[in-house]
């Protein structure tokens, strides 16, 4: 299995985004009167589960090798993987600015993302779709297209 592109893009707006409404709850809750127990414990919990949902939605690594398109968010929780031999056709899209983060059902199929509007999208022999956003638009492209190539035989 020969990896022909590899890239780990980091989602900024999700993580300060995230981060501040988190000192904002924080500061609310510090200077606050009176401060309970409750209200530091909820205080502290949604800090822990903020810190776990960054760690595994922040970042999405993708990777082309000569067989398919292997994605994931975080540390591997999320997977997703798509054959070279299913994909009909790929291009470079834009994403709506309301699209969001993460993933999402669209037209056909399904979005893969952590931040800003540029994807490339795979077709698939079904008619379904994967975009998987990307801030590297263009060598996603090329990796993916000299992929399909390889497996065309060309």
């Amino acid at each position: 299995m020969k990896e022909l592109y590899r890239h780990t893009q980091t989602g900024w707006t999700l993580v300060v985004l995230v981060i501040a409404v988190v000192l904002a709850e924080l500061t609310i809750v510090a200077f606050s009167e009176p401060r309970g127990t409750l209200a530091l414990a909820l205080s502290g919990a949604l800090v822990a589960v903020v810190a776990v949902m960054l760690a595994l939605f922040s970042t999405l690594t993708v990777v082309v090798d000569d067989r398919a398109v292997r994605l994931w968010f975080g540390f591997g929780s999320l997977r997703r993987e798509v054959m070279l031999a299913d994909v009909t056709a790929a291009g470079k899209v834009r994403n709506h600015w309301y699209a969001g983060w993460g993933v999402r059902i669209i037209p056909r199929g399904r979005l893969y993302t952590v931040g800003g509007l540029d994807a490339v999208e795979l077709e698939m022999d079904s008619g379904r779709v994967v975009r998987v956003g990307t801030d590297q638009p263009d060598a996603l492209l090329a990796a993916v297209q000299a992929a399909l190539e390889v497996k065309a035989g060309r």
